[in-house]
């Protein structure tokens, strides 16, 4: 798969909260990163996993639009609206920095607008 392909997968995956056909695209060594102070979120594959569990159990009406798509090298940058996080009926704005190596998403690096 290219890159866009790995990436298209995961958007389609994450508005289906479709766990299952997600997990598989992500490196077991994941690490998903707070952009605004470098730190790490999510660690590994398993941190991931739980992460996104109980993400799509609190959010029966999730899902993504995207905004924008930059590709750069082995990077795939994405601007997008996310509804229904938590049961919220607000839209948040995010940039989520994809980082994809050996056909798997390695890093993801999240940019929020602060509230």
């Amino acid at each position: 798969m290219t890159i866009e392909q790995i990436i298209d997968a995961q958007m389609l995956a994450f508005d289906n909260r479709d766990i299952k056909n997600m997990m598989p695209l992500y490196s077991d060594n994941i690490k998903i990163i707070n952009f605004s102070d470098n730190s790490i979120t999510i660690n590994g594959i398993g941190d991931c996993e739980k992460m996104f569990i109980t993400l799509f159990e609190n959010s029966p009406n999730l899902r993504a639009e995207i905004i924008k798509t930059i590709h750069f090298d082995n990077k795939i940058i994405v601007q997008e609206y996310i509804y229904g996080r938590n049961g919220s009926d607000e839209r948040t704005e995010q940039v989520v920095i994809f980082e994809v190596n050996d056909q798997k998403i390695t890093r993801m690096d999240l940019i929020r607008k602060a509230v």
